[in-house]
C-alpha cells in the first residue's frame, strides 16, 4: 500500500491527537478527488498541529510543487495557549512525519497565528486545502478565519474544527461574527458534520454540492442552510 492508504487504513490512530478518524479521512480524500479533478491546486495548510494527525494527512494529499505549511505554539509557546487547547509537541510532530510520511517536505513555524510574518502568510496564499484547529477563543478563531478567508485559492477549501463542540462555543461564535461583519467572504459553508464545517471558495460552491449529491450515503446527506448558505449534513440523521 502507498503511504497515504497506510495512513488511512489506521495509521492516523498512532499519532495522538484529534481532528480526523476513519470517516473524516474518507470525507477529505473526496473532497481532494473532486479538486484534483477540477484541476485545483496551491498551498495545503493547518493551523494547530499538535502532533499532527491531520497535517500528515494534508501532506500526503499534497503534490508535486504543493507547499505544506503546519503552524503551531508547541512546547516553548504554551503560555499563549489561554485556552488550554492541546500541547502541541515539535519532537512528536516529527518523528510522526518521519514514520508515516517521509517523503513528503513540511514547512514548521512554531508561532503563534496572531504574529505570523509576513513571509509565512505570502506562502499560505492560493490555499487550496486548509484546517483549522488552533485556539478556541473568540479573537483566535476570528483572527484564523481571517487569514484563511485571505489566502484561500481558486476552488480553495477550508475546514473549521470543533464548530460543534460545545466545549469549545466560541469558534461559532467567530464564525457567525465574520460572516456578519465581513465584507470579504471568498469561501462559504458546503458542509457540517463529525463537529466541523466545511467551506469553499464561492465560485465553486454549487460544483461541490452537485459532485456530494452523488457520492454522500444516505442517511448522511441531509440538504441543511449554514449561515444562509445551502449545505450538506454529513451526521447520520
Amino acid at each position: 500500500m502507498s503511504n497515504l492508504e497506510e495512513y488511512a487504513a489506521g495509521g492516523y490512530l498512532e499519532v495522538e491527537g484529534w481532528g480526523v478518524d476513519k470517516e473524516l479521512i474518507e470525507l477529505i480524500r473526496t473532497l481532494d478527488q473532486f479538486q484534483k479533478a477540477e484541476n485545483i491546486s496551491g498551498a495545503l495548510w493547518e493551523i494547530g498541529v499538535h502532533h499532527g494527525r491531520t497535517l500528515i494527512l494534508l501532506g500526503l494529499l499534497s503534490r508535486q510543487n504543493e507547499i505544506v505549511i503546519g503552524i503551531d505554539l508547541f512546547e516553548n509557546g504554551q503560555d499563549q495557549n489561554l485556552d488550554l487547547s492541546g500541547c502541541g509537541s515539535y519532537d512528536a510532530l516529527m518523528k510522526n512525519i518521519l514514520a508515516f510520511s517521509p517523503d513528503v517536505t513540511y514547512e514548521i513555524y512554531s508561532s503563534n497565528s496572531f504574529f505570523l510574518k509576513n513571509g509565512v502568510l505570502q506562502k499560505m496564499q492560493n490555499a487550496r486545502l486548509v484546517h483549522i484547529d488552533g485556539g478556541h477563543y473568540f479573537e483566535v478563531v476570528l483572527n484564523d478565519m481571517m487569514i484563511a478567508q485571505s489566502s484561500i485559492g481558486l476552488g480553495g477549501i477550508i475546514i473549521i474544527d470543533d464548530y460543534l463542540h460545545s466545549g469549545f462555543p466560541e469558534v461559532q461564535e467567530a464564525v457567525q461574527r465574520y460572516f456578519w461583519i465581513s465584507s470579504t467572504i471568498k469561501a462559504i459553508p458546503f458542509a457540517i458534520g463529525k463537529n466541523k464545517l466545511f467551506m469553499i471558495d464561492i465560485s465553486f460552491h454549487q460544483k461541490i454540492l452537485n459532485y456530494l449529491k452523488k457520492i454522500l450515503p444516505e442517511g448522511k446527506n441531509k440538504p441543511v442552510r449554514v449561515l444562509r448558505y445551502d449545505a450538506f449534513c454529513i451526521d447520520a440523521h
